[in-house]
């Protein structure tokens, strides 16, 4: 079986990590591709000059967006364009870990599977590498309960995903921090996934990811949990894990008062679980929350007693 792959990348300005991009594809020993580029880099050429320069080497589909559109609209507008029956989208700082790399992709390729996930390699650009890669047993906890996924992203980045082109679920633009986890969990519960327990992806670990800009924002974080907890609702407290993950939230950005969680979130719904936290947090000085044991045990405590009422 040979698929048509739409390689999908959404460039934006980072031309070193473009290249390295560039360079590992054209290594694959996997020919039946094709690369899109969606450029959001403005007024900025240097994308653009660069495919140029690379159109004797590799065959690139390039599309500028006349307005930046940012993550993930970039991503979106990418998967657009694709005529491929599988999609490989990768970031552009991300690049394929060997040759064989999008072989062993195909290879999972049948007619009972969606999507198709890897393990990956986290490349801090200081020089260190870690093995991310998970377990095939812990793959299949997360397919047996998707919802898990809320307390820690343990898949990875979308650089570490292949799914076919007739996937309905795609990325929620309103989304930036949380838009790739929250993506499993509804392909989780839709479609047939599969996982190659091996790194295949090199995922960069640098200053100008946009997850740094989140990272114990409020403005970002809270309505964006908020968002993925309306659509689950109440079934999303009944896991410890995902119990977890809020505690954590408002613990680390110190929301000790309701009026604090609806200023950054006025036009969404919150629901009452949230409040019984932020509420059962209140009386506790943050001096203590920061000492892990104890409010991991104070969390237990908090979530038992929230569920049984």
């Amino acid at each position: 079986m040979t698929p048509f792959v739409s390689i999908c990348i959404p460039a934006y300005k980072r031309l070193n990590y473009l290249q390295r991009l560039i360079e590992s594809i054209q290594l694959q020993t996997y020919k039946n591709y094709e690369v899109l580029i969606t450029d959001d880099s403005g007024i900025d050429s240097s994308v653009y000059d660069y495919v140029i320069s690379k159109a004797s080497d590799l065959k690139i589909v390039y599309y500028k967006n006349s307005t930046p559109l940012g993550s993930p609209k970039n991503w979106l507008a990418s998967i657009s364009h694709a005529k491929g029956e599988w999609i490989k989208i990768m970031h552009d700082d991300d690049y394929f870990t060997s040759p064989d790399s999008l072989q062993r992709f195909v290879d999972q390729v049948d007619l009972n599977v969606d999507c198709i996930f890897s393990g990956y390699h986290a490349v801090y650009e200081n020089g260190d590498i870690k093995n991310k890669t998970i377990s095939t047993l812990q793959f299949n906890h997360f397919i047996h309960k998707p919802l898990n996924l809320f307390s820690g992203n343990i898949i990875g980045p979308p650089s570490v995903m292949m799914f076919r082109k007739s996937v309905k679920e795609t990325f929620d633009e309103r989304l930036k921090w949380i838009v790739d986890w929250e993506l499993y969990i509804r392909l989780a519960y839709k479609y047939k996934l599969k996982y190659v327990p091996q790194p295949l992806i090199e995922v960069s670990y640098n200053d100008t990811q946009i997850t740094n800009s989140c990272f114990l924002n409020p403005v970002v974080e809270i309505p964006e949990t908020l968002i993925f907890t309306n659509k689950y609702g109440n079934n999303l407290f009944k896991h410890i894990l995902a119990y977890d993950a809020w505690w954590r939230l408002i613990r680390n950005l110190g929301l000790k008062d309701i009026s604090e969680l609806r200023k950054y979130s006025s036009d969404i719904n919150i629901n009452v679980n949230i409040l019984k936290i932020v509420s059962f947090q209140s009386y506790i000085p943050s001096a203590i929350l920061k000492i892990g044991v104890v409010s991991k045990i104070l969390m237990s405590i908090s979530y038992l007693f929230n569920r049984n009422r």
